[in-house]
């Protein structure tokens, strides 16, 4: 086989079985999706925002040899401002095709085309955290996976017996949740906003999407929600939050105290942000244990001024910074000045006072990481040390990111 063989495109409705297969392949999947999760998925993307790569060597029928598309999405920055941009996914190689460029290949693609839409950013969730940062991006967001125990776990200040937390059927779901989930994102940096369609297959709550689980209860609250999901292990049954998004510190106490007092269950299990405050509300801070902590949004700066430009800062900055960007060489030396809180940012043959790669600037873009972090670890140089403070100080963020939405 050489280069030539393989021919990458745009996809085409008859390359759906291929893709399928190939992600049930690439993720492990028991089985693939079924038609109506194929519908839902098929509802969330245009052919034309696909690119697949078929080997078309020998006589035999033309393989898929690679895929990767994206969602048209948005996000929140510090400042809350949402960005549209591209949500790179379903990024996968053939087992029988890798080594041979066509990772980078298809990438390519895809950034020529997201850098002629004038996109500044570009997001992805990553299922190996060592694919990603030689393309400049940098994990942004985390969150901690807790396991609460029932047994111990009791509110300093319980909510009050009439709480306003109720169950809710379908139609109030729909009507209500998404209105919530877009309140919440709107003041938390790194959330993703949600377009009806994607709505709709949460709703769907397929069987694909349980995984052996019961199916979705809904908690609503007037300033947020929590869902979640019984499962059983050893045969003892236990709650699994699926999404838990309080607006308030209120909402959040109230949505705790619930969930903390579910009978016939010792365990609830939830994906939190890792500076949620639930175990400075217990009277035992050990009753959770954190079981991990995950990467769960990277980001790629694909435009330096206007990324700096579009989020706002706590604290005065003045620095050039050079940032170096191999991939796609949108890089450069840029001279960034905070005033008030907005950046005014240009290009300047200056010496430069801060250097970091692309992917650094990106991972403390959203305030999830500390320059001095990355200073420690020897990946980005400041001219000296109040410099390196400024710069941390700045890109602070009064709230740790979180994203919140799998993709």
């Amino acid at each position: 086989m050489t280069a030539s063989d393989l021919v990458l495109r745009r996809a085409t409705d008859d390359d759906w079985p291929d893709i399928i297969a190939a992600d049930a392949r690439a993720f492990m999947f028991a089985e693939p999706l079924d038609d109506a999760a194929q519908a839902d998925l098929r509802d969330k993307l245009r052919n034309d925002d696909v690119v697949v790569v078929y080997d078309e060597s020998g006589s035999h029928a033309p393989v898929l040899a690679g895929v990767a598309m994206f969602y048209r999405m948005a996000l929140t920055v510090p400042g809350g401002t949402r960005v549209d941009l591209p949500g790179l996914s379903w990024v996968s190689v053939a087992a029988t095709h890798r080594r041979r460029g066509i990772l980078r290949m298809m990438l390519c693609e895809l950034f020529d085309q997201w850098e002629q839409e004038n996109s500044a950013f570009s997001i992805l969730t990553a299922s190996e955290a060592t694919i990603y940062e030689r393309f400049g991006y940098g994990p942004a967001t985390s969150a901690q996976r807790v396991r609460v125990d029932l047994r111990r776990a009791r509110l300093r200040t319980p909510a009050p017996i009439h709480s306003p937390v109720r169950y809710a059927d379908a139609d109030l779901i729909e009507s209500v949740v998404p209105t919530l989930h877009d309140r919440w994102a709107a003041s938390h940096p790194g959330a993703i906003l949600r377009s009806p369609v994607w709505w709709n297959m949460i709703f769907a709550d397929r069987k694909v999407r349980r995984d052996g689980r019961s199916t979705l209860h809904y908690l609503l609250h007037p300033d947020g929600y929590a869902s979640y999901r019984i499962a059983r292990e050893d045969g003892r049954p236990l709650v699994e939050v699926s999404e838990f998004f309080p607006i308030t510190d209120t909402a959040h106490t109230d949505l705790w105290q619930v969930l903390l007092n579910l009978d016939l269950v010792t365990r609830v299990e939830a994906s939190i942000p890792t500076d949620d405050p639930l175990p400075l509300k217990l009277t035992d801070l050990r009753a959770p244990t954190v079981t991990a902590i995950d990467d769960t949004m990277w980001l790629r700066v694909l435009d330096v001024p206007a990324a700096l430009s579009a989020r706002t800062y706590p604290g005065d900055l003045d620095v050039v910074l050079e940032v170096s960007d191999e991939f796609r060489s949108r890089g450069g030396r840029f001279s960034l000045i905070v005033r008030d809180g907005a950046a005014t940012v240009a290009a300047t043959d200056a010496d430069p006072t801060v250097r970091m790669d692309i992917s650094v600037l990106s991972s403390i873009y959203l305030g999830g990481f500390g320059a001095g972090q990355f200073a420690a670890a020897g990946r980005l140089w400041a001219a000296d040390p109040q410099t390196l403070d400024a710069l941390d100080r700045a890109f602070r963020t009064d709230r740790t990111p979180f994203c919140g939405t799998f993709f």
